[in-house]
């Protein structure tokens, strides 16, 4: 994302006024990292990433009893997940209900560099609080890959050409 600029987009904690909608998102992984985000709209329609786990080699029930209890005392509009439904079963399992996300990924890309552009006000409508991570995962730092999203942010790299055949608009794993 060439438009991420963490002396913009990476900003101080704050509490996250009450009267926010708040909502969540999560990517399935185990090898490739599990993620989940919890996100705050401002009335503006500017989005906080303000919480994350982004762990790999766990389970998802453990992640499920991570999630509950990190999102103690908050309303939680929505929790979008893959699509994997033993995954998103095991998490309902523990009180955490999902619906299927959208998985259109070039308009998903083109949603993330729109909102990380300046808008007419001179802000972007996407931020990251710089202690959203909840705890750094030891093998991936020690494996030198993103901990977090903020990392991923840079260090996207995309699909080449394969023996002629036109680039794919997604980023490599």
């Amino acid at each position: 994302y060439p438009e991420w600029d963490a002396t913009l987009h990476l900003i101080d904690s704050f509490p996250i006024p009450a009267g926010w909608r708040r909502f969540r998102s999560i990517d399935f992984g185990f090898t490739n990292p599990y993620v989940c985000q919890w996100w705050a709209i401002d009335g503006d329609g500017r989005l906080y990433l303000y919480r994350e786990i982004y762990r790999t080699q766990r389970l998802v029930e453990d992640h499920a009893r991570q999630i509950v209890a990190l999102s103690q005392g908050e309303t939680i509009e929505a929790t979008v997940a893959d699509h994997d439904a033993e995954d998103r079963a095991t998490l309902e399992r523990y009180g955490v209900y999902t619906q299927p996300a959208t998985k259109d990924v070039s308009p998903g890309i083109q949603a993330v560099q729109a909102r990380l552009r300046r808008a007419g006000d001179g802000k972007p409508r996407l931020y990251v609080l710089r202690d959203a991570l909840v705890d750094t995962d030891p093998a991936l730092l020690s494996a030198k890959k993103p901990t977090c999203t903020e990392e991923e942010m840079a260090g996207y790299v995309w699909q080449g050409a394969v023996e002629g055949r036109a680039t794919k608009e997604e980023p490599l794993k």
